[in-house]
């Protein structure tokens, strides 16, 4: 053999070994994907997931036996495959950075010239305590149901935040929604507590909450400002039937609003968030007659909890940083992780016991449906169809709760729906989507006119923060 074959047979053996590195590099990634799978289907979210997280255990276990009979195939074909593979990895990856770039809020934001608070959460909370503002970031009851599965004790599950603090919430728009929690921890001003007889309450997630807008710009805020009234917010980020029903009895039958808005969101109430609160015995029981917490009681005893565990979600949140990895963008524009809505009986039986507690101290329930950014973004072909929403209604209909729908009667009937979201981008409803939102409920329900108060704004001082903390209200 002469020195020139030697040389392509070392070349040729160097270039196996590369590809052989390069097959168990992905078989590898696909065996680490398994327990990967496991932690998230069955730690974060104890089963309850199960058919969403089901297609990827298949994906994994098709990806192990895939690259282990590349392993075994001809040197040429391996190297072939190997290629063609990477080359698509890459062209993925490649999309997805350019995806997350173009739709980030932040390079919208510059297109457009709008001054964009690139700060973290954790350096605004920083800034604002340098301020001497004792604040916190927002937590939700949906963060704790991992904890509440390790406790032996079901004892104390909150729905609120911590109470009378700064809480940082989001920043969607160019700012960060930063408000004052009331003493039970929501996003109210703490005089609607003191309001009594409270005219309105609202139960819902974080569109009911106020994500991602300037305190009184929520839709509990906006119906302030148009009826004069009082008005509860029980919102929070993550909420779904089961959490809002809890909601609903803990902070409601003390106060008998006369009015309560039940804030259905099409985008996950059903097809993520009940899959994961009917796994939760504690929030079952509120299905029960004469259940409760006593969480009004209960005030000092949680924000103590809450406190304990605010470090536990900022290490859990390292996870929602790896989105590029994850090829969350594309996952979310082919639809990989989408659950089909399942209209169970749990569902029913949730809205009928929030119908009959409301009906028993004189209130009126209302079931408020709130469409999603994707109906209008996506070519729908039949907005009756997609998400089940008049099978929803129709079911909300037979149990004799009177609907609101926001997507007939104000996403539909506008020209450019799209608008009601921060930068037309795929996030929560902006302050003129919240507002829009308020003036359908308010017209469909009605209201003792009585005049508009007045609000004062008193502002954050920090760096690039132009937000208000606190809106006092004048009586």
């Amino acid at each position: 053999m002469n020195k020139v074959d030697k040389e392509q047979r070392n070349i040729a053996t160097k270039g196996s070994m590369f590809f052989n590195w390069i097959v168990w590099l992905f078989l590898s990634a696909f065996i680490l994907l398994l327990p990967y799978i496991y932690y998230r289907a069955e730690i974060i979210y104890h089963g309850a997931m199960g058919k969403m997280y089901f297609k990827y255990y298949i994906i994994s276990l098709a990806g192990i036996f895939f690259w282990g009979v590349v392993l075994k195939l001809k040197d040429e074909i391996r190297a072939n495959i190997v290629m063609v593979t990477t080359s698509l990895v890459i062209g993925l990856y490649l999309a997805e950075a350019v995806i997350g770039f173009a739709l980030h809020s932040k390079v919208v934001a510059a297109k457009a010239g709008i001054e964009f608070d690139t700060r973290t959460k954790r350096e605004v909370i920083r800034d604002l305590k340098s301020e001497g503002l004792d604040t916190v970031p927002a937590v939700n009851p949906a963060t704790l149901m991992k904890w509440l599965h390790k406790e032996s004790a079901e004892t104390l599950f909150p729905l609120g935040g911590v109470s009378d603090k700064t809480t940082v919430y989001c920043n969607e728009s160019g700012k960060y929604a930063v408000f004052t929690s009331d003493r039970y921890g929501f996003n109210n001003p703490d005089a609607e507590w003191d309001s009594l007889p409270i005219k309105w309450l609202l139960t819902g997630d974080s569109f009911t909450q106020g994500a991602c807008v300037n305190p009184g710009e929520d839709v509990a805020g906006q119906i302030r400002s148009i009826t004069g009234e009082s008005a509860i917010n029980l919102g929070n980020n993550g909420n779904g039937p089961l959490i809002e029903l809890a909601a609903l009895r803990e902070y409601a039958e003390s106060t008998r609003p006369k009015k309560v808005l039940w804030l259905y969101f099409e985008g996950n109430d059903l097809s993520g968030n009940l899959s994961r609160e009917r796994a939760i015995p504690l929030l079952l029981r509120y299905l029960q007659p004469g259940f409760a917490q006593h969480l009004i009681q209960r005030q000092r005893e949680i924000d103590s909890r809450l406190d304990r565990h605010i470090t536990q979600a900022r290490t859990t949140s390292v996870i929602h940083k790896t989105g590029l990895l994850r090829l969350q963008q594309i996952r979310r524009l082919i639809g990989l992780d989408n659950v089909s809505i399942d209209i169970s009986p749990l569902f029913t039986e949730i809205l009928a016991t929030a119908r009959e507690r409301t009906a028993a101290w004189g209130g009126q329930l209302y079931f408020v449906y709130l469409p999603e950014f994707s109906r209008y973004i996506n070519a729908v072909g039949d907005h009756e169809l997609y998400r089940k929403r008049r099978e929803i209604i129709d079911e909300v209909k037979r149990l004799d709760i009177p609907v609101i729908d926001i997507h007939r009667d104000v996403f539909e009937n506008h020209p450019d729906p799209l608008s009601f979201f921060p930068f037309r981008i795929h996030a929560h409803y902006n302050a003129q989507g919240y507002n829009e939102v308020a003036r359908a409920i308010v017209a469909s329900v009605g209201y003792n006119r009585t005049p508009p108060r007045t609000t004062g704004n008193f502002k954050a001082r920090s760096k690039g923060q132009s937000e208000p903390v606190r809106v006092f209200y004048d009586r």
